[in-house]
């Protein structure tokens, strides 16, 4: 149909017809975004791997000239270029080196990867936007854990990461799950300051600015939360979040602090709190079972609202059967260490850590 009506025009006016394609149309192996609509994946993705047989096809039958030759205007004082606005800000900072500053506080981000090898790239980049946010304030440095990965991941993690001195790359020589490889990070680090964010960007890791002066004396963690009432939550299929808010309401009825959100991986720690942490589950279940530990164990957690997205690159890994029903069990046994410690405390239950700096004084 388009080389008709392309055959029509020509036959029909004497002016071009102007065609135009995007670069990226060019790369039939595009990672897929997955919160695009099913019409925008189609239009998207389908048939990429036609475009360059299409071309040749065109380029065969027609004669092409760029627009600035068409209009007389190449190497003529009608092309100028354009001078940046004063101010404007730089997308890509400059380098991506430590800078060891005297008073700047130290903290450690730690990155668990499972078959990410597509995504890096683009958390390469927005962890330089992240590093020079912190610039002024913290000494930021990073612990990648390969947790097994499959893919390409451990060597995209060294040639991307590995010879930087703010990096350390690590390894689990099997998949142990997301909280292990947490921990492993943790474990790892040597700041008592330290975070947890998702590989997939799927909270901004630029809210640790806003995240880490809510770790004051008293509170061992801070947690991201969407279902907070001023978090906010994007392209998330309803039925996901339907779950995933009942299993909040479950871990609100068990545990002691009343928070809108016990699954996000996005937190920061102090480690000292967390170091020697155990837990049975190693995957997204054990992410909701080291907040639920620590709860029992008394530790103080605060909530900061938050954005969730969708991940735009890869795919998730977590089984939805699977997690439901070991929510479920994990539920049970914290219960139980709950009923069974209040046997022996005529305190009951603890006190609850305000969940951001405005709502401090209201509980």
């Amino acid at each position: 149909m388009v080389k008709h009506l392309v055959e029509s025009w020509h036959r029909s006016y004497d002016a071009p017809f102007v065609m135009y394609f995007n670069v990226w149309e060019l790369d039939p192996d595009l990672p897929r975004l997955n919160a695009a609509s099913p019409l925008a994946r189609i239009r998207q993705y389908r048939n990429l791997d036609k475009m360059s047989w299409v071309l040749e096809d065109y380029f065969r039958k027609y004669r092409f000239v760029g627009m600035a030759d068409y209009m007389g205007l190449r190497g003529s004082a009608g092309l100028v270029p354009i001078p940046s606005p004063e101010g404007s800000a730089r997308i890509t900072p400059k380098g991506f080196e430590p800078d060891r500053g005297e008073g700047k506080t130290p903290v450690s981000i730690v990155v668990p990867c499972f078959n990410e090898e597509h995504v890096l790239p683009f958390l390469a980049n927005t962890l330089r936007s992240v590093q020079e946010a912190m610039r002024e304030k913290y000494d930021v440095r990073f612990l990648f854990v390969d947790d097994g990965s499959t893919d390409d991941t451990w060597n995209s993690l060294r040639r991307i990461f590995g010879s930087r001195p703010d990096c350390t790359v690590l390894r689990h020589e099997t998949n142990r799950g997301v909280a292990s490889a947490i921990l492993t990070g943790i474990s790892a680090a040597e700041t008592e300051i330290v975070c947890s964010i998702d590989c997939d960007c799927s909270y901004d890791p630029h809210e640790l600015i806003n995240m880490i002066p809510l770790l004051t004396g008293n509170v061992d963690m801070v947690t991201a939360s969407p279902y907070h009432p001023r978090g906010q939550v994007l392209n998330v299929p309803k039925w996901r979040l339907a779950l995933s808010k009942t299993l909040s309401f479950l871990y609100r009825r068990v545990l002691r602090q009343k928070l809108a959100t016990y699954t996000s991986c996005f937190r920061v720690y102090r480690r000292s709190a967390v170091a020697d942490l155990t837990v049975r589950e190693g995957g997204f279940l054990g992410v909701a079972e080291m907040l639920g530990t620590m709860d029992l164990k008394g530790a103080r957690i605060s909530e900061y609202p938050a954005t969730l997205e969708v991940r735009l690159l890869g795919r998730s890994k977590m089984k939805v059967c699977r997690t439901i029903l070991g929510h479920l069990g994990l539920l049970a046994r914290l219960l139980s260490i709950r009923l069974f410690r209040l046997q022996g405390s005529p305190q009951g239950t603890g006190q609850v850590v305000p969940t951001h700096p405005q709502e401090r004084g209201k509980r």
